[in-house]
């Protein structure tokens, strides 16, 4: 993001997020609750449906004139084609973000309290002509008439970040791009991965670092489970996958204590069928 380019990530981490990000919370109806008290990720607007958010947090930028709070969407996306254009869903949820802020950021015509709004989607599988790239989308001013100069800071509001993961031997393959695949590959284990971590991206390992890793190690086993049976009929389900039911019940376990999410929400993580949630929760529980 532009706005953290002069910082390093653990200062980013460290001084510039509001709490903790959130990634499982209940339904949010704004005529009851605003989306963004105790930053809901389910947004619900009569007769609009339902908009659920991977992560949403706060977060604040360093100025001159004390700190300018920041909302950020993080998406991942698997299917970058998924019968619509991936951008336009981008820029609607950008969109419900700011109209959210209504009677939370700002009410009646007090539009200057609006905070900017970034949404940045994670492509796992992306087209050849856009792996291993990274696109920003925002608003600019274009002069039609004349020359006029408006302020940047007043319609500064809408950010969009695609990022595109693709093949390794890429010479783009480099950076956050690289980490990204690392965290999110399917044929790396555990140690692979923090051994490419701390080499390269001087990353501390910590038991924390640890217990992350192992489980975006299961939820990359569970898109792959996924790849496997695509074209199979929707909510049916093989039981054992080369014999690992019992892994994805330990991948549940390990998402449920690890990511603080619920039993529901860790089984989508893993793609289980919403046919057999009663089946894996007996298992988990049990």
């Amino acid at each position: 993001m532009e706005e953290f380019k002069d910082y390093e990530p653990y200062d980013i981490a460290d001084n510039f997020i509001e709490g903790e990000p959130e990634i499982s919370t209940g339904a949010v109806h704004p005529e009851d609750r605003e989306v963004l008290e105790g930053m809901d990720r389910e947004n619900s607007f009569n007769g609009e449906g339902l908009v659920k958010y991977d992560i949403l947090f706060y977060a604040y930028v360093p100025s001159l004139n004390g700190r300018i709070k920041l909302i950020i969407n993080l998406e991942a996306q698997q299917d970058f084609s998924p019968g619509y254009p991936l951008l336009k869903r981008a820029v609607y949820y950008c969109s419900r973000l700011i109209s959210s802020q209504y009677n939370k950021e700002f009410s009646h015509s007090e539009y200057g309290n609006i905070k900017k709004v970034v949404s940045i989607w994670i492509c796992c599988e992306s087209p050849k002509n856009k792996q291993n790239t990274i696109t920003r989308f925002s608003m600019k001013e274009q002069n039609i008439v004349g020359n006029a100069k408006y302020n940047f800071k007043d319609y500064d509001l809408l950010d969009i970040v695609m990022v595109c993961l693709g093949k390794r031997d890429s010479e783009d393959y480099k950076g956050v791009l690289k980490l990204l695949d690392v965290l999110t590959a399917s044929d790396m284990s555990p140690e692979t991965r923090l051994e490419v971590m701390n080499r390269d991206f001087k990353i501390k390992i910590t038991k924390n670092i640890e217990e992350e890793v192992t489980s975006m190690c299961n939820i990359s086993y569970g898109i792959e489970r996924r790849a496997l049976n695509r074209g199979k009929a929707e909510g049916k389900i093989e039981g054992k996958i080369e014999g690992k039911e019992e892994t994805l019940v330990g991948t549940i376990k390990k998402l449920m204590k690890n990511l603080g999410i619920g039993i529901d929400q860790a089984m989508k993580l893993v793609e289980i069928p919403e046919s057999d949630y009663a089946k894996y929760r007996s298992l988990v529980e049990g």
